[in-house]
């Protein structure tokens, strides 16, 4: 699984592109790209990478992405079963930095647009107020006409510049990778892992799958990813188990293995670390709110 390079051809003269997917699963690709992204998951449920951050995903959830950080929303596997009749569904918005015109982002009024284009190089997820507000100016896109979408854009980047409701995603260190073995390398790394975390994965296994020793591949993936490997796997699992918590009243024993775990209080454990609650704790958290 090659990260791909995207570049996005925009219909006749517009500035920027808006577009609407309903599949059976999402782009399930990891690539990035030189335009800003909004996405705003319109249906469906998964696991979301953006840079070096892992967390399951649900309906509702609306992202901004900056220039080129390497992304992906992987739906959940009961997506890709033959017989899942349930669609996925996503409206976003991609536009360059410069969209209107490199003067534009260097007045001094649009301070607050660079301080955003520079905060969304780590992925923001939009949350509380902003975020209703902002999908209801991407409904009001549709049918409308260039004019009326430009407006809304800027309308909607103003929003967001001035929002005390952003969450940064990857990690402050993140890099962007722009090596492409180095991108090919982590995306067979996240493929396998995404592929098999309910199931016992050894850094035998994982190594080889990148032609590494488990040394050399436990060095490799600490200084691109800026965490263990086991680590990372942990929120992957962890991810899963919230999803089944709060979709369900299955019983958390059955959720720890569902996981992943074979020790539940190993499973335990780690929920806590990550999530900061117990798994009993999280599930009447949820079902309360």
């Amino acid at each position: 699984m090659k990260p791909l390079y995207h570049r996005f051809n925009f219909e006749g003269s517009s500035s920027f592109g808006l577009r609407q997917v309903v599949e059976p699963y999402f782009y399930n690709r990891w690539h990035y790209h030189p335009e800003f992204e909004i996405t705003w998951v319109q249906k469906g449920t998964g696991t979301r990478l953006v840079g070096d951050h892992v967390e399951a995903f649900e309906s509702g959830e609306l992202i901004l992405l900056g220039s080129n950080v390497p992304h992906l929303w992987r739906s959940d596997e009961a997506y890709f079963h033959p017989d899942n009749a349930e669609l996925c569904s996503s409206l976003s918005i991609h536009f360059a930095e410069d969209f209107a015109g490199k003067e534009f982002t260097q007045l001094p009024e649009t301070k607050p647009l660079r301080d955003l284009f520079q905060k969304a190089q780590y992925g923001l997820k939009v949350t509380g107020v902003t975020k209703e507000q902002i999908q209801k100016r991407m409904l009001e896109f549709t049918g409308q006409d260039d004019l009326y979408r430009l407006l809304g854009l800027m309308d909607i980047l103003r929003i967001l510049a001035l929002s005390k409701e952003l969450t940064p995603l990857a990690s402050v260190g993140y890099t962007v990778p722009v090596d492409g073995n180095d991108t090919e390398r982590l995306a067979k790394i996240y493929h396998y892992t995404f592929t098999h975390f309910a199931q016992k994965i050894t850094l035998e296994e994982i190594a080889e799958e990148v032609a590494l020793n488990p040394h050399s591949f436990c060095r490799y993936f600490k200084s691109r990813v800026r965490k263990t490997y086991t680590q990372f796997l942990s929120e992957v699992r962890i991810g899963q188990a919230c999803k089944v918590l709060i979709s369900g009243d299955l019983p958390i024993a059955q959720v720890c293995y569902e996981s992943g775990y074979a020790n539940f209080s190993h499973f335990n454990r780690h929920f806590k670390r990550i999530t900061g609650l117990t798994p009993v704790e999280y599930r009447r958290a949820y079902q309360k709110e």
